[in-house]
């Protein structure tokens, strides 16, 4: 119990400090650090949750559980977070809408339309 103390109590003080380093964040990097940020707050909500059982020592597995819900979750706000559809950007509002094209993939005489829905830089 205390080596799971000590790792939660390390890894907030590595991300606290992780933002000052960041300067430009891309949609990969939002994405990976929503991810980290869900699996972290679902950790430390399953250790939470394991404290109030009657045998917190059998019931290891809730921080896996919640490390795990935790980083779905924020795999898919930084998703959205990133490929956001309205934007403000310099006192602006810009729409994104999904870019329609065709690809050419070999034979000359067949088109293959294709949609980009979501687009990601890392």
């Amino acid at each position: 119990m205390k080596k799971t103390i000590a790792l939660l109590i390390a890894l907030a003080l590595v991300f606290s400090f992780a933002g000052n380093a960041i300067a430009f964040e891309t949609g990969g990097s939002l994405i990976m650090k929503d991810t980290l940020f869900g699996a972290v707050t679902g950790a430390v909500i399953g250790a939470a949750i394991m404290a109030f059982t009657s045998e917190p020592d059998e019931n290891l597995e809730y921080i896996a559980y919640g490390a795990a819900c935790g980083s779905i979750g924020g795999m898919f706000f930084g998703l959205y977070e990133a490929t956001a559809l309205v934007e403000l950007e310099d006192g602006e509002m810009k729409i994104a809408m999904p870019t329609i094209g065709t690809s050419n993939l070999g034979t000359k005489s067949t088109l293959n339309p294709s949609v980009d829905l979501v687009k990601v830089t890392f």
